[in-house]
């Protein structure tokens, strides 16, 4: 992968979008199936927020990754084949457990062990990138992919959905696990650099790369991570990039009951709309990201989508008591989706020039880490807040949190100074 961008962008492509069936499901398919089940918004919040818990513990992925790794197999192949192993294997335990919608809490466990599964693939993937891609690719790549995830969250979501309607979960996750195993299966054809083994059991030898960057001790990696927290602006940028993910949260938690039990919505059909919306949200990411970037810069670009969320939202909330039939919702909600997607890009971008390649898994995973904690704990919270204000009141309550994110990236100075000037005359 190290020598052939083909290569490299294969599987990275394919990973990611392993990683959005597992958010597919547990952010789309199944609460709206839970939804059209009657669980009320806080039961399907507390499903969402505890399913993408794991999310936030990717620091303690990365710091896993960068001090210990199977080295002649490279420094993230063998994280991502035992990631993709043990998915494949919890997906076959859903499908043997076979739950119903009722059994809320059993439901959880198994999505947060997938979407735990899928941390560490997705660290490991992460490191990986950092590892093997040039920085003038990093942009193009990155578009690819969270446009690649977010196919799979479209897959993933309207299979599920249809299949959901009729309850029939166990055929839903065996045909998931089938799949999983046999892409796993594929990328494990795909060494990181020339040389190295392709299974414990083959021939090979580390690279001097790996042996070189892979750490044999704790101190240089947290040394490395703390120095980069000492600058003010890093955790202005966490917090921010934090608050970005308050529209994702919306959707993730409160948009199926707003669907499905108040527009009357089946779970198929709101399963299926997000789907298709998911769909033209990765053909954006993969296509207009690096245009974006090229044509207005990071700073522009991240002020721009940050105050699209907001009039959204503000529109919405505004207009919500007055909505006939689905057309409103349906509009703002593509609105949401793709400019969050865009704005998430966008802002991984500038923190991927941030990570330094020795502590790359561990550094790029703290940077993820803010961002999916806070989506976590917003979307446990969003079904309170619909209870006590209303579906308008939670509109208005991803209005603000996106301006204040606004404000945190500005004053960290997002996509200005030199660097961000540098990579801005490398993209053009």
């Amino acid at each position: 992968m190290s020598e052939s961008i083909y290569l490299r962008c294969t599987a990275i492509i394919l990973l990611y979008f392993m990683q959005g069936i597992v958010v597919g499901l547990s952010t789309i398919a199944i609460p709206a199936w839970l939804a059209d089940r009657g669980a009320s918004p806080i039961e399907i919040g507390g499903f969402v927020g505890t399913a993408l818990f794991p999310w936030s513990l990717k620091l303690f992925n990365g710091l896993l990754m960068d001090r210990f790794t199977y080295r002649p197999m490279g420094r993230r192949r063998s994280w991502i084949l035992v990631a993709q192993t043990l998915m494949m294997t919890t997906l076959f335990g859903l499908a043997i457990a076979d739950p119903a919608a009722s059994q809320i809490l059993l439901l959880t466990a198994f999505c947060f062990t997938l979407n735990l599964c899928a941390t560490f693939n997705d660290v490991a993937v992460d490191g990986m990138t950092v590892d093997l891609v040039p920085e003038e690719e990093r942009t193009t790549v990155n578009g690819f992919m969270f446009a690649s995830q977010t196919l799979g969250i479209s897959t993933a979501a309207f299979i599920a959905g249809q299949l959901l309607v009729d309850d029939q979960i166990s055929i839903m996750a065996l045909l998931f696990g089938l799949f999983v195993g046999i892409a796993s299966l594929f990328v494990s054809l795909f060494r990181e650099r020339p040389g190295e083994r392709l299974f414990p059991w083959t021939g090979g030898r580390p690279s001097s790369e790996c042996t070189e960057r892979q750490h044999a001790a704790w101190l240089p990696i947290l040394a490395g991570i703390f120095r980069s927290l000492l600058s003010l602006q890093t955790l202005l940028f966490l917090a921010g990039a934090g608050l970005a993910m308050a529209t994702f949260a919306f959707l993730d938690s409160v948009a199926p009951p707003l669907a499905v039990q108040q527009l009357g919505w089946g779970s198929d059909d709101y399963s299926s709309f997000a789907s298709v919306v998911g769909l033209v949200a990765a053909i954006a990411g993969a296509t207009m990201t690096t245009f974006l970037v090229r044509w207005a810069g990071l700073r522009n670009s991240t002020t721009v989508l940050f105050l699209i969320l907001a009039l959204a939202a503000i529109l919405a909330g505004a207009t919500y008591k007055i909505w006939q039939g689905s057309t409103a919702f349906m509009a703002i909600y593509a609105i949401q989706y793709i400019v969050a997607l865009l704005l998430t890009i966008v802002l991984i971008v500038w923190a991927m020039r941030l990570c330094d390649p020795t502590v790359a898994a561990s550094l790029f995973a703290l940077f993820m880490a803010a961002p999916n904690l806070a989506r976590s704990l917003l979307s446990g919270g969003s079904g309170w807040v619909v209870e006590s204000s209303g579906y308008a009141g939670a509109y208005y309550a991803v209005a603000a949190l996106s301006l204040a994110g606004l404000a945190l990236c500005l004053f960290a100075g997002v996509g200005a100074g030199s660097r961000a000037n540098e990579y801005e005359q490398r993209a053009g």
